[in-house]
């Protein structure tokens, strides 16, 4: 069957036509090569069925891709990895916290502080030379839920209620919000923040600057990325303070046994695939 007859099923229900192009560039951004992706899509177009799950062609594109290219396939991975962050939403706060420390901001986290009228829980506060930044992490464990613009009004008064008190503290800076969603932003989402006038951070939004990409420039890839570490060692990693893939690229294989408290045959195989990811 032709893959113009095609279709899938996305996450949120809709129905579109199977689209080659739209994954042979993904599995290229990943960092596949262009003659790897090309093999992996030939290999698995005689298993797509009409009305396939988006969810199952992409476990079938990365099972395959992990065959032919270790490391593009864990990276292949970023989105699900994201998610097994969960199932609350404090380690992806964390998480966003050490993206931004990575980009230079001086960051701290679940902050308790007093506005103008009530009292505020801060995911994160960022902090630059000449900017402040509020940050509200909305944090979904499934792919077909989005961030709306009942968030997006919610968080904009609680940035308006905390910003006398960062004026004050930080006269010689700009002071500003920023939504940061795991997911996607809704239409009027979108357009309220750029109206209010905060910042907004998603999956592939803004074009070309989404968390993704983020991410991928700078290799800050979480712990869960790793596709042979069990759950509950990546929890432990992230209650130690290692969230940060190439934190524990950077750690001895004898220093990943201790902390875990694994063979050292284990540590191994988690170290190396850590360097493998970090460096290519």
């Amino acid at each position: 069957m032709g893959a113009e007859v095609l279709s899938v099923l996305k996450a949120s229900g809709k129905e579109e036509p199977f689209n080659r192009e739209k994954l042979l560039s993904s599995l290229i951004h990943s960092g596949a090569s262009e003659e790897v992706a090309q093999e992996v899509i030939s290999q698995i177009m005689p298993h797509i069925k009409p009305r396939m799950s988006t969810k199952k062609l992409y476990h079938l594109a990365y099972k395959k891709l992990r065959k032919l290219n270790h490391a593009s396939g864990l990276r292949y991975s970023l989105k699900k990895a994201i998610f097994r962050l969960g199932p609350t939403g404090y380690p992806f706060e964390q998480y966003f916290s050490e993206i931004l420390r990575e980009l230079g901001y001086q960051t701290e986290t679940n902050m308790i502080l007093n506005g103008r009228c009530i009292q505020h829980e801060v995911d994160v506060v960022a902090k630059s030379e000449d900017s402040i930044f509020v940050v509200e992490c909305k944090y979904h464990h499934s792919p077909g839920r989005v961030t709306n613009s009942k968030d997006a009004l919610y968080v904009k008064s609680r940035f308006d209620d905390l910003k006398p008190l960062f004026q004050r503290k930080y006269p010689d800076r700009k002071y500003s919000g920023w939504l940061v969603t795991n997911t996607r932003f809704s239409t009027d989402a979108i357009e309220f923040a750029n109206c209010a006038g905060y910042r907004l951070t998603s999956w592939k939004y803004p074009e070309g600057q989404g968390l993704e990409r983020i991410i991928e420039d700078k290799r800050l890839y979480p712990v869960t990325i790793l596709s042979g570490i069990k759950a509950n060692l990546s929890r432990l990693l992230i209650e130690r303070g290692i969230i940060l893939l190439k934190d524990l690229s950077e750690m001895k294989e004898e220093e990943i046994e201790r902390l875990l408290n694994i063979p050292s045959r284990v540590a191994r195989a988690i170290k190396s695939s850590a360097d493998k990811l970090c460096l290519c």
